[in-house]
């Protein structure tokens, strides 16, 4: 029994440890910075009978079965799959208008697809290095919420010689980006991916450009920094 016991007790460190290390070795630092971690492999949670409006406003739970966590300056990655759709969000720390984004992500290493989001949606094909250029317009099984312009407002503000710091007043506010890619794009369960967005704030009468990178040591020309997806395997994948 004790012979039991003390092969029970080393099982138990073992696993333990191994887990401790898993975990350890999932986690880089990012931008130097100790309070902010990225994971390099993610499991993506399970959901079903999910209800996303891709309106950029995250509301009615819509995300709370979601693996969430914050990157530099506040924002929030969203992640969660179902058997037909891979959901991506991008949370922003405050609602606001303007915000170009763009995810690259691919199933085998040579097809990349470039998914953009601005004032319209915009999608590029290629292999590595990853493609800079897109046809705007051309969304093929995904949806996002691009970035809509009042412009009777706008034409109003700017008569009324509004201030130009005012700017993301013209433009409907969102919370985030909200992406739905059908995964009859992929290949397998297994995705690279890394997201980029570009926050545009006008102070006066100078523009200023925020450029984010998650993880911010990707590179276009391999995918050796990108982060790797498990999507839930499907009845039919088995």
């Amino acid at each position: 029994m004790k012979i039991l016991k003390s092969t029970l007790l080393i099982a138990v460190i073992l696993i333990t440890t191994s887990e401790l290390k898993a975990q350890e070795t999932n986690f880089v630092k990012q931008n130097n910075d100790t309070t902010l971690y990225i994971p390099k492999s993610i499991v993506v949670p399970e959901v079903k009978d999910k209800q996303v409006v891709t309106d950029g406003l995250f509301s009615n739970c819509e995300w709370d079965d979601a693996l969430d966590f914050l990157v530099k300056d506040n924002y929030t990655i969203y992640l969660m799959a179902d058997s037909d759709i891979l959901y991506i969000g991008l949370g922003f720390p405050k609602p606001m208008g303007v915000c170009v984004c763009e995810i690259r992500i691919t199933s085998n290493e040579k097809e990349i697809f470039l998914l953009h989001v601005s004032g319209g949606l915009g999608e590029g094909v290629s292999g590595f290095p990853a493609t800079t250029q897109f046809d705007l317009h051309n969304n093929k099984y995904w949806e996002s919420n691009p970035t809509k312009v009042d412009s009777l407002k706008k034409e109003e503000w700017i008569a009324d010689g509004q201030p130009l710091d005012k700017y993301d007043d013209i433009y409907e506010k969102r919370e985030g980006l909200e992406f739905k890619i059908n995964r009859k794009k992929f290949t397998n369960n297994s995705l690279k991916f890394t997201i980029g967005w570009i926050r545009v704030e006008v102070k006066g009468t100078e523009i200023n450009k925020n450029i984010y990178n998650y993880p911010e040591n990707a590179s276009l020309k391999n995918d050796n920094n990108w982060i790797e997806l498990f999507l839930p395997v499907t009845k039919n994948q088995n």
